[in-house]
């Protein structure tokens, strides 16, 4: 199994990289850090006045600098953590479009993860807003598992999962399920409605039935107005470590969230997510 960590350098991307050793650890998975930088692209009377390659060289050689001194913050990490027996391979590249080469990345190393880091609660709005890790989210070819800045690492026992109770929902939950499992962490399943108890108790049953004889999986069903705010109360009233989250790749959460309640859910930013990306059916 492989892991992919791009870092920024910034407090947060050193935050997330516990995650990473933890989940390689677990998985018995490689770590490929990488960090991708932009050279500068100047318009034709500018490079006209000045050495443009001497610039980017010197840009160049002080990612390079960067580099060696973010591996041996990560080294210490993993030291201090007694995980330094973790195989980490280091990448270092040029691009003009850092989400692009992320995904390039993990696209042909084939890895299995992605985790990167964001900013506290400003960074996860942004989160939202465009931002590198929002776009690695929807384009990344395999699960993205986004640490914010604020999170503080205690195991990971408990995972929700939000699901609007529609069909096609069962995969959702199977590979889910898997990927507790792998962290030998419980499942809580949560749907909050306005009111629909018919839609509800249908698939409730069909959903309890299906998985009856799993003991690590659970399911909630929360009514309330105000659907952002019951998702966030049973975020933090069951302590869950990690909200995984479906991502379609035309749309950040065009079905599964009304726009306004993913960003609510975000701000709750001590919680990390773990985008799990689904095909768009034609």
């Amino acid at each position: 199994m492989k892991v992919l960590f791009p870092t920024d350098f910034s407090n947060a991307a050193e935050n997330a990289y516990l995650y990473a050793l933890k989940l390689a650890d677990r998985f018995g998975a490689s770590i490929n850090v990488i960090h991708v930088y932009e050279v500068l692209r100047f318009h034709t009377w500018i490079e006209e006045s000045m050495n443009t390659q001497e610039v980017n060289d010197k840009i160049t050689l002080g990612e390079f600098e960067r580099f060696k001194d973010q591996i041996e913050v990560l080294k210490r990490i993993a030291l201090e953590h007694q995980l330094a027996d973790i195989s980490v391979h280091y990448t270092l590249k040029e691009s003009d479009y850092v989400v692009d080469a992320i995904i390039t990345e993990a696209e042909a190393t084939e890895v299995d993860l992605i985790v990167i880091g964001t900013t506290g609660a400003s960074g996860l709005k942004e989160l939202f807003f465009g931002s590198v890790a929002s776009k690695v989210m929807e384009q990344a070819p395999c699960p993205v598992f986004v640490v914010p800045e604020t999170a503080t690492y205690r195991g990971i026992q408990k995972i929700g999962l939000t699901l609007e109770y529609k069909s096609g929902e069962l995969e959702l939950i199977e590979r889910s399920l898997a990927f507790a499992r792998l962290l030998g962490a419980h499942l809580h399943c949560l749907h909050v409605d306005i009111f629909d108890p018919d839609k509800v108790k249908v698939r409730l049953v069909e959903y309890k039935d299906g998985f009856k004889d799993e003991p690590d999986i659970s399911f909630h069903t929360e009514y309330g107005l105000d659907v952002e705010s019951r998702i966030l109360e049973f975020m933090k009233s069951g302590f869950i470590d990690v909200v995984m989250m479906q991502v379609h790749q035309r749309s950040l959460f065009q079905e599964l969230f009304s726009y306004s309640i993913a960003k609510r859910v975000a701000y709750h930013s001590d919680i990390p997510l773990i985008a799990i990306q689904v095909t768009e059916k034609v």
